[in-house]
């Protein structure tokens, strides 16, 4: 008995594939193009040009700074303060994080034929006063007698 069901399951399944590709009433009628065969005399000897690739745009830091050719190499510059230094016009100009409410001033302490120091103050303003929360870079700037040449730099709190 198992036998016979699954004979006429099997016939079933046959006579169903049959009538869907026999085409009877209704059923469109064969458009297929034949497969196009290619020989490798057809086929191209080089792959084409790649199109010019786009050069991604230049960007700054997002930290720091921006960036300067007169910065002054760090072996010149002592700063007990974070700062960055650089020579521009004879004089020098004080990079400086500033937060918030800060207000930042840079000064001539003294200079010599070895070295410069200059003085920087930070006031962070008043006590409880409300600040937004930005981080912003000044540049101080500080006169020199004479260009700054190969002497150092210090740099201090003042």
């Amino acid at each position: 008995m198992k036998n016979a069901a699954k004979m006429l399951g099997a016939g079933l399944v046959l006579a169903a594939t049959a009538a869907c590709g026999a085409g009877g009433p209704g059923a469109p009628e064969n458009t297929s193009t034949p497969p196009v065969v290619t020989t490798p005399s057809d086929l191209p000897t080089s792959l084409p040009a790649s199109p010019p690739v786009a050069k991604p745009p230049v960007s700054r830091p997002t930290v720091g700074p921006p960036p300067s050719d007169k910065m002054l190499p760090p072996s010149q510059v002592d700063a007990k303060v974070p700062a960055q230094v650089s020579a521009e016009n004879g004089g020098l100009n004080v990079h400086v994080e500033l937060s918030g409410c800060d207000e930042a001033t840079a000064n001539l302490g003294e200079q010599n034929t070895q070295r410069v120091v200059i003085k920087v103050k930070i006031d962070h303003g008043e006590p409880g006063r409300m600040c937004p929360q930005v981080i912003r870079y000044a540049v101080l700037p500080v006169k020199l007698t004479e260009p700054i040449g190969p002497r150092a730099v210090v740099v201090e709190a003042g």
